[in-house]
């Protein structure tokens, strides 16, 4: 059984605010100086938003990082040495790795539990209401909607799915290969859950993200998988999202917050 822990964005954030710098700002823990990181945060971002390869040049026209585009190129040069970052043709741009997404997740999204800020809008008005209705199935399909990924509940004796198509929407799948791994994850997404159903509720109680073929519920590199239990009266109920790597982890995981301050 693979591990369940995940990444937790809160913990992981605090840890990393707490580590002492080098003598040239080299963090600790993965050795890369602020520039680095912000340049690999701003490579990150933008391949997010658009799943197009990133190039210097798009990083220049769009952030302000006070270098010229050579500089910029040979930051990309040396993440890609380190793995955070991958160039799938020569001269051209890049796109993250799982490493580069674990370290996108642990030390550049927001600290979302720590932001005051509350979500509003259609889709979260939506999801409250179903998560007050206390209707596991209800609440499935209104994540679902609001997050236009695959999303699966799984409450004592019951487990729901909603989204299969929204999924393959967000995927940019290249090979009949990929698209039965998909197909294949989410014909087992059952027997995974009851296999981890012992012990999920007492790990699992802030939001956990699993990158790629980390998940104990997938097993598909080009998944990500942000998963958390709520208490549905006196039920606790495990939901998850599945999704593309590059998913809006920010705005993902902001809904994840907003089902917390309500189940408080």
């Amino acid at each position: 059984m693979k591990n369940i822990q995940g990444i937790n964005p809160v913990r992981s954030r605090a840890r990393a605010q707490a580590r002492s710098e080098g003598p040239l700002g080299l963090a600790a823990s993965n050795g890369i100086n602020q520039r680095t990181k912000s340049i690999l945060e701003a490579a990150i971002k933008e391949y997010i938003k658009s799943g197009d390869p990133v190039s210097s040049k798009d990083l220049t026209k769009r952030y302000k990082f006070g270098v010229k585009d050579a500089t910029i190129r040979n930051e990309l040069n040396l993440l890609t040495k380190e793995g955070f970052l991958a160039q799938l043709h020569t001269s051209g741009g890049r796109v993250p790795t799982d490493k580069g997404y674990q370290f996108f997740v642990e030390e550049t999204v927001e600290d979302i539990f720590a932001s005051k800020k509350i979500l509003s809008g259609r889709s979260n008005s939506a999801l409250m209401g179903s998560l007050r209705k206390g209707n596991l199935r209800d609440l499935v399909e209104a994540f679902s909607e609001g997050t236009k990924l695959l999303g699966v509940g799984q409450g004592e004796k019951e487990i729901y799915k909603s989204g299969l198509e929204e999924l393959f929407s967000q995927l940019d799948m290249e090979t009949k290969e990929e698209m039965h791994e998909i197909i294949h994850d989410f014909d087992r997404l059952d027997e995974r859950l009851h296999e981890i159903n012992q012990k999920i509720f007492s790990v699992i109680k802030e939001p956990r993200v699993f990158i790629g073929n980390k998940s104990p519920i997938t097993q598909s590199k080009h998944l990500s998988v942000i998963m958390d239990s709520y208490s549905i009266g006196d039920h606790k109920v495990l939901i998850a999202i599945i999704g593309p790597k590059r998913m809006d982890y920010d705005k993902n995981l902001k809904l994840f917050k907003l089902f917390h301050e309500y189940d408080e």
